[in-house]
């Protein structure tokens, strides 16, 4: 497969490019572009495992406008406790001058096109529920769903995004197989389905009282992991009600990739 993935128009921002990072320059790229999108190089990968992962069967790419770095996407292959392999994408950034310009989605469809020709049909990342544009973008625009939870998972952060608190996550499993992708849009238009909100003053923002967006936080993490345990499964994002949607799913699904429904730590 050629390195190139990917070219596509980014609204008023122009031409953009897609491509599998594999220079020096450009796994650089991929690492300074981490600090400069999460104001924080403290929690950047080095360059020099983004660069290991690249060469040893990982994935990691680099989206381009006018030559400059926009954007990145990098992972590597995981495997489940019964052997089944998928792509663990452990990062995503695109530079906020170039937010909702369909570079992040691009970024997704060019992973999902390396994973498919690698012989996976599962990509899997973690998110945090409190950032509902996450949540939209993964579960309602992508079609992923989420089957675990993990109470502050990567301990205490200093990026701008993590505000000193735990660092809850989401595990979203995006199945790339057709009967998957097929059930799960039947299961979207059901009128019964569950939900668990997430509380106004959520996500954080500069200035909010700690103490207050820890009890939001607490909220949040109590009613997804009630609904988890339940059997229950994230596979939609309402953005108007800021709400996710729930429900079982079938059996025939494979057994989560990480972690388990009621898992909370």
């Amino acid at each position: 497969m050629s390195d190139q993935l990917r070219d596509g128009s980014a609204g008023e921002t122009g031409q953009f490019e897609i491509c599998k990072a594999r220079s020096l320059d450009q796994i650089e790229a991929v690492h300074e572009l981490q600090g400069t999108i999460w104001g924080s190089a403290e929690v950047a990968t080095p360059n020099t495992l983004l660069r290991v992962m690249a060469e040893a069967g990982g994935l990691v790419l680099l989206a381009k406008s006018a030559g400059e770095p926009i954007g990145f996407a990098y992972g590597f292959t995981g495997r489940t406790s019964s052997g089944l392999n998928y792509h663990r994408s452990h990062a995503a950034g695109v530079l906020s001058e170039f937010r909702n310009s369909g570079v992040g989605r691009a970024l997704k469809l060019a992973q999902r096109q390396a994973v498919l020709a690698a012989g996976m049909d599962r990509i899997v990342w973690t998110f945090d529920p409190a950032q509902v544009g996450n949540a939209h973008f993964n579960l309602r625009r992508l079609g992923a769903t989420a089957r675990a939870f993990r109470a502050d998972y990567y301990g205490q952060r200093v990026d701008a995004l993590s505000h000193g608190l735990p660092t809850d996550r989401l595990i979203v499993e995006w199945f790339l197989g057709n009967s998957e992708e097929v059930e799960l849009a039947r299961l979207r238009r059901r009128a019964n389905l569950a939900s668990v909100d997430v509380p106004d003053g959520l996500p954080p923002h500069h200035g909010a009282d700690p103490a207050e967006l820890k009890r939001l936080q607490g909220e949040l993490r109590d009613g997804l992991q009630l609904a988890l345990s339940r059997g229950l499964q994230v596979i939609d994002f309402d953005a108007e009600t800021r709400s996710y949607r729930l429900a079982e799913l079938p059996a025939s699904f494979p057994d989560p990739a990480e972690g388990t429904s009621a898992s909370g730590a």
